[in-house]
């Protein structure tokens, strides 16, 4: 069975509690994860991580606190992958609904060749596939133009763990970065219908965090570049399909 590992704050005892009986009902087991807070970090701490200048060059705003946790926590997980030499697992955000039908989403993840790097796993907005492979009755394996946002469920495998360890020091949060797949020649699908969905009863730890602030020291020509860069990327196909 692959490894289900839950990214989890210290504080964020209901979301473990919620999320852990969830995985356990389906017959599943998962490991927690600490996550960082990144308003814990010292000025030192968030220098090693985030490269505020090239932030303020490649990226149309400052990252706050939240988001320099939730990169950070992500990273410690690429890292641990790599580490304990973890050839495929599946990381999960601690504010989800599981569907009955998610084992049915491991087994197929499991099926597949390891020619991949990430496979997305949510959406939360119906990002249509670039191109599409059906793999059984339900469930459809697909490639993007526009890779989705947000880093609530994927599965990732050592080689993409790999590739994701050199963005370290980091300058735009981590599902932009993702979305930026070729800049690491980042090999990314999804499998579709989704079996994983944001659990409205909790407010988003980053949000929370940053006490309702999210953009930040932001600019026109900031904005201007980025939406160019982020235009470019779009017209680049985000994965090969397996056969």
């Amino acid at each position: 069975m692959l490894p289900i590992i839950i990214i989890n704050l210290d504080d964020s005892i209901q979301r473990w509690e919620s999320l852990s009986k969830q995985v356990a009902e389906l017959g599943l087991s998962c490991t927690r994860f600490s996550a960082t807070l990144g308003s814990a970090l010292s000025v030192q701490e968030k220098q090693s991580w985030y490269d505020s200048a090239a932030n303020a060059k490649r990226h149309h705003r400052n990252l706050t606190n939240g988001e320099i946790g939730c990169y950070v926590s992500h990273y410690r997980i690429w890292q641990k992958i790599v580490n304990e030499n973890i050839p495929c697992c599946i990381v999960l955000e601690d504010d989800l609904t599981i569907d009955n039908a998610f084992p049915q989403v491991v087994d197929v993840i499991q099926s597949l060749d390891t020619n991949w790097d990430m496979i997305k796993l949510y959406d939360g907005r119906p990002t249509p596939f670039f191109e599409s492979k059906q793999l059984d009755n339900e469930f459809t394996l697909g490639n993007y133009k526009e890779v989705p946002n947000g880093t609530q469920g994927y599965a990732i495998t050592l080689e993409g763990a790999r590739k994701l360890l050199k963005r370290k020091p980091f300058f735009r949060p981590v599902d932009v970065d993702i979305q930026f797949h070729s800049e690491l020649s980042l090999n990314v699908l999804g499998i579709k219908p989704y079996k994983i969905s944001v659990d409205q009863r909790f407010e988003s730890d980053i949000i929370r965090i940053n006490k309702g602030q999210h953009n930040n020291h932001s600019s026109a020509l900031r904005n201007l570049k980025y939406r160019i860069k982020m235009f470019l990327e779009r017209r680049k196909v985000s994965g090969r399909l397996p056969g």
